[in-house]
């Protein structure tokens, strides 16, 4: 019985180490999801009115999103950033500016998805990046 008790005893630890590692790559992930979301929200009105320049930068965020999990630790990072400055920033000049310059459109509310959007992904790509130095075993780095 001991034997039994010895071997339950020293697989939960391994266990619970595994599922705390699918919860941290499906947790960013899911905040990737959803922040890909809100700078496509702003794509599909721009869409709406014939514009198609962001369209192969969205799929490309979306292809992101499928490949999360395949991604080492600092390339998730890396790319979250990368994808959220490129939603941020150019959601400034052609939205925000004109916004506090009192031009009040919809493309211009909108628009404000895709800069929250950017705040999104590049404030999680800084969580990853201060993550754990260390990761534990079974996790790439």
């Amino acid at each position: 019985m001991t034997q039994s008790g010895d071997t339950v005893a020293k697989s939960v630890p391994i266990a619970r180490l595994r599922l705390g590692i699918a919860w941290t790559v499906e947790r960013d992930q899911t905040m990737l999801a959803l922040a890909t979301l809100a700078g496509w929200t702003h794509t599909i009105d721009e869409m709406r009115i014939g514009q198609f320049v962001a369209v192969p930068f969205g799929v490309a965020n979306v292809a992101l999103v499928a490949a999360w999990p395949r991604l080492r630790r600092r390339s998730r990072a890396a790319m979250a950033v990368t994808f959220g400055l490129f939603w941020g920033l150019t959601a400034i000049p052609y939205h925000v500016a004109p916004l506090v310059a009192g031009v009040v459109t919809w493309q211009n509310v909108s628009g404000l998805a895709r800069l929250a959007a950017g705040i999104a992904m590049v404030a999680l790509g800084i969580e990853i990046a201060r993550g754990r130095r260390h990761p534990p075993a079974g996790e790439p780095s």
